[in-house]
């Protein structure tokens, strides 16, 4: 709470505000908390009590500190999760209170309320959702046309607007799940607003992918560019971001006029938000040519609120229904706690600055904050690499990295980069493919390296799919393939050898090792099926590890020794994050149809960066997701344990690396 003797602090201004809050908090029905962000319970009324909402289970069940962050940055955020058995739906509100804060929970258990409350939020989230389908279906259409309409010279050839095609199309089916999801009711408003891990840089780029055949179609020319070049690491609700860049450039990709131009800067210094926190200024800026914006969008643009209401400049005769795609901006630039600027633009492309000049076009401009990724928000020290992985190992070598775990995909790149290989990594098959059909992948790229368990395209699949290509002759590239997975056995090794991989390999994996292989499948030496299953019969066995010791020290000493303590100690804090959202996740909300992808996925980064118990705990859990559920809950809680021991283990690796610069 807010200290009276502090100056920043006007009790004046304050007490009538706590009183009111009071008022509210004894009178309602519903189950109503006020406590700070760090848990501590200030007012709570009657249904919250009998409920036992205290400090701990506001920590434990609601994953309090993220909400806080996330209501803090946007306002307000809704809140999904059952507790005591009981499925609770309702919001957490920010409330600034002079030089403090504190956080507003309401909650609605019954199942009369509980149900308007889904319907009403899954509506507003149906909205957005379906409105963002309309571009990819338009530009899957826009391809085809372009496709079809190819000069006849172009016969027996590769078509270059093939890959658009399918590209456009795999967005829609993504869109298309995402909708069938949330209908089902396994995807909630509070999952479309979760945080994770991006790069601004390709999810930009994959929008502008999406929304340049439509440019095309209409004899368009648009160009993109992104400050810095390198990857933009930023974490926050990526599903908001992607509305945001979809809707600011597919408006100006359907009504642009002849040329469209895209800037999304990232600033280069760190700024600090109002609680102290680090972050990345972002601006998004989209300049088009299709003459001004009239001033009753303007109004509708700026006057909207996170929550679809207008305020009072939005107001009047001329004041018409907010459009959806306007709807879908407002909502989230207002998630992400920015701004929008809207400009007319001069023939010169500078904003406007008096109204006699002629307009060409609209210049709509986002600006926000994120804080970044946890290694890019760590200084970057990078020590002398260990003395089994020379840094000429892999000169020379063009790796293709397919992981959707984004932790466990930048690991993995990082290493092979150390030893001198030329790498990329793409998060699924689809983009694998998309990758390896250029023409340019011949001489780039000798070795792909794939994880097994994969959304949508499994690694057997993407072999599969590959293979398929290679004998219709759409595919050149006839490079090695190796397999990666968090487990393994006799029967996935024969499928995946049998369908051209050169040799499967098996998490977690020494760096040495993994450069040893990649090293010999780029010269063309594959192992055989036979000694394949050898080496894994007589794998020696693994410490065990415990809650006293839950880290495999080689494989963290290594880490450490190739990237430096600061980068390694990213690393390991990213997996850690990542098993920690998927416990969550299944502790709130039970099982979806893509736990056990997320939990190997999880289970796979834990062992690449040294977490072994709780790399062995996650595995367990995947493993007993069909059985009882006894036994699954205990193995839950095991889990949750081990994902305490294991945050002790790194802080405390963190403070040594600090305690001795």
């Amino acid at each position: 709470m807010p200290n009276e003797s502090e100056p920043g602090f006007n009790a004046a201004r304050v007490r009538p505000t706590l009183q009111a809050i009071a008022r509210l908090i004894s009178t309602d029905r519903r189950i109503v908390v006020l406590a700070t962000e760090k848990a501590e319970i200030l007012l709570s009324n009657k249904p919250a009590a009998q409920l036992e909402l205290d400090v701990s289970a506001l920590q434990t069940a609601f994953n309090w500190h993220t909400l806080c962050t996330r209501a803090r940055r946007s306002g307000s955020v809704a809140v999904s999760v059952t507790f005591r058995e009981k499925h609770l739906e309702g919001e957490l509100v920010h409330l600034p209170l002079g030089n403090a804060a504190a956080f507003l929970l309401r909650l609605v258990e019954t199942d009369q309320e509980a149900v308007l409350l889904q319907n009403r939020a899954r509506a507003a989230t149906l909205l957005r959702v379906s409105h963002d389908l309309k571009t990819p279906i338009q530009s899957v259409l826009a391809s085809a046309e372009a496709l079809f309409d190819s000069r006849e010279d172009h016969a027996g050839k590769t078509n270059p607007d093939t890959a658009r095609v399918e590209k456009s199309a795999r967005m829609a089916l993504t869109h298309i799940e995402k909708v069938i999801r949330v209908i089902r009711g396994e995807m909630t408003s509070a999952d479309l607003q979760a945080d994770e891990d991006f790069d601004l840089a390709e999810e930009s780029r994959n929008v502008l992918d999406m929304i340049e055949p439509i440019v095309l179609a209409r004899r368009a020319t648009v160009t993109m560019k992104i400050e810095p070049e390198t990857a933009i690491g930023l974490h926050g609700p990526v599903h908001i971001v992607r509305a945001l860049l979809q809707n600011m450039f597919d408006n100006a990709s359907k009504h642009g006029g002849e040329t469209i131009d895209i800037r999304v800067a990232c600033a280069p210094e760190m700024t600090a938000s109002k609680d102290g926190r680090k972050e990345r200024l972002i601006t998004v800026e989209v300049a088009d040519q299709g003459g001004g914006l009239p001033a009753t969008q303007k109004a509708r643009l700026l006057g909207t609120g996170i929550d679809g209401t207008r305020d009072e400049r939005t107001t009047g005769a001329n004041a018409d229904r907010t459009t959806a795609g306007l709807s879908v901006l407002a909502h989230a630039i207002g998630h992400l706690g920015g701004h929008i600027e809207v400009f007319d633009r001069l023939g010169g492309g500078a904003p406007l600055k008096n109204g006699t000049q002629p307009v060409i076009g609209t210049i709509l401009r986002a600006i926000f904050s994120l804080p970044p990724t946890e290694t890019d928000a760590l200084p970057e020290t990078r020590e002398t690499p260990q003395a089994g992985v020379a840094n000429g190992l892999l000169q020379g070598i063009g790796v293709l990295v397919v992981e959707d775990s984004p932790s466990s995909r930048d690991w993995l790149v990082q290493c092979l980069r150390n030893a001198g290989a030329r790498v990329d990594g793409v998060e699924n098959g689809f983009k694998a493919l998309e990758v390896l059909k250029q023409p340019e992948a011949v001489h780039q790229i000798d070795v792909l390296l794939t994880d097994i368990t994969l959304p949508n395209m499994s690694g057997v699949e993407l072999m599969r799919r590959i293979k398929t290509e290679r004998s219709k002759k759409t595919m050149a590239w006839n490079g090695q393939i190796l397999g990666l997975t968090a487990h393994t056995d006799a029967g996935l090794e024969k499928t995946c050898l049998a369908l051209g991989m050169s040799r499967l390999l098996e998490k977690p994996i020494r760096t040495a090792a993994l450069c040893r292989a990649v090293q010999n499948a780029a010269r063309g030496k594959a192992d055989t099926r036979q000694t394949a299953a050898v080496r894994l019969k007589h794998r020696p066995a693994r410490t065990a590890a415990t809650p006293d010791q839950p880290l495999a020290r080689k494989v963290v000493a290594e880490l450490i020794g190739q990237l430096g303590e600061k980068a390694a100690l990213g690393f390991m804090i990213r997996a850690h994050a990542e098993a920690k959202a998927v416990m969550d996740k299944i502790t709130s909300d039970g099982q979806c149809p893509d736990t056990k992808r997320l939990l190997h996925s999880a289970t796979g980064s834990s062992g690449l960066t040294g977490l072994a118990l709780l790399q062995s705990s996650l595995r367990q859990v995947e493993l007993a997701l069909d059985g009882p559920v006894a036994k699954l809950n205990a193995l839950v809680a095991e889990a949750n344990q081990a994902l305490s021991a294991t945050e002790k283990a790194i802080s405390l690796i963190g403070s040594e690396a600090g305690g001795g610069r």
